[in-house]
């Protein structure tokens, strides 16, 4: 049998069934009390680079944290290393749910970005919470190979998450814009998943990363300036204007398509048609669905086609939420390195969107 945490080793870590029934008050009490973070914690320093708005947070602790990823399936042993996941070895859970085999719940992360910060000083440094979603209890059970049902349950604790996190301030200091000055709001929730070493993955088990951050990130205010720049947000300029043999599937409430600015071979959006909505927490059952769909078909179109180009799999996946958005996501696989053109802004793709839709398509038939 595969690993998995069971539900006994989980009661042993458990502090709250539901994000529901906790302030975020009292997740913020949660990360403070808990002494296992103690030596991994940021200090909140982080600076804006003036070219381009990018933040920069400096963590030195962080590069302490374990990774059990194998450097490629050849070196893989008989046996795949012990999940300290599956063992319970982990931090305490504030929120889990039952699936049709197994679970998924969330859990502070060890190893913090943010850190909810002291009285005082907290509108110019960064500070936040970092949660760990973790798709299923079962090791090899993702989003590429869990039932619809399933999936739907993990981006609805997906989503429930992020309304606690935005609609009760908790008495927290508000948000900052660039420059340090308040927004505001009282802080912005940052979801991405990184799956693969080669992409800051560090851990296999299958899990998303929730940030509750102070710090509005450089592409999220690019989203803010494509909608202030040109009068919409930047999903209904993209479902307008990207060619239509382009589009992977149409999920009825939400469109996966290969955008026609393909920076990497096989890189996808998947974007919600309603674009009044700008976060999880505010889609219907049908377009939390959609969006799970989206998820399973992007994943799973990665883990077939990059063995085929002779890529290990490796991809990130990218939630932009709030205003400026609409609500959409990129699914970013590691296909190609980067090199010195690209870091000067010049991408040189080695691929064409339209035949990456095509494979891609075929490969979902």
């Amino acid at each position: 049998m595969s690993q998995r945490i069971e539900r006994d080793a989980l009661s042993h870590i458990l502090q709250a069934e539901s994000v529901e029934t906790l302030s975020l008050s009292q997740l913020i009490r949660l990360f403070r009390e808990d002494d296992r973070l103690a030596d991994f914690l940021p200090d909140g320093d982080w600076q804006v680079d003036p070219r381009n708005g990018d933040r920069v947070l400096f963590h030195p602790s962080r590069a302490q944290r374990p990774h059990d990823y194998l450097p490629s399936p050849s070196s893989a042993p008989a046996d795949a290393p012990a999940c300290a996941v599956c063992q319970g070895r982990t931090t305490g859970v504030i929120d889990v749910a039952d699936l049709s085999e197994g679970f998924t719940f969330i859990n502070k992360n060890l190893y913090p970005i943010l850190f909810p910060l002291g009285e005082g000083g907290e509108t110019v440094r960064a500070h936040g919470l970092h949660f760990l979603q973790w798709t299923s209890s079962l090791h090899d059970q993702d989003w590429h190979n869990m039932p619809l049902a399933d999936r739907v349950v993990v981006m609805q604790r997906l989503a429930a998450l992020e309304r606690a996190l935005l609609e009760d301030s908790g008495g927290f200091s508000p948000a900052s814009e660039p420059g340090g000055k308040p927004s505001g709001r009282r802080g912005f929730v940052l979801i991405v998943k990184n799956f693969g070493r080669l992409v800051g993955g560090s851990l296999a088990h299958g899990h998303q990363q929730i940030a509750w951050s102070n710090i509005l990130p450089g592409r999220l205010l690019d989203d803010q300036r494509f909608e202030a720049d040109r009068g919409e947000v930047f999903a209904a300029f993209l479902m307008c204007e990207n060619p239509p043999e382009l589009l992977v599937r149409d999920y009825g409430p939400a469109v996966l398509l290969v955008p026609y600015f393909m920076r990497r071979p096989y890189a996808m959006m998947l974007l919600v048609k309603d674009v009044g909505k700008r976060h999880l927490y505010e889609l219907t059952g049908a377009e939390i669905a959609a969006v799970a769909e989206g998820w399973h078909d992007a994943i799973r179109a990665f883990r077939w086609i990059m063995p085929q180009v002779g890529r290990e799999i490796a991809f990130n996946v990218v939630t932009h939420n709030g205003p400026g958005a609409g609500l959409y996501f990129e699914f970013l696989p590691y296909t190609q390195e980067t090199g010195g053109f690209e870091h000067l802004g010049l991408w040189v793709c080695h691929g064409d969107p339209e035949r990456a839709a095509v494979r891609i398509r075929t490969c979902l038939e």
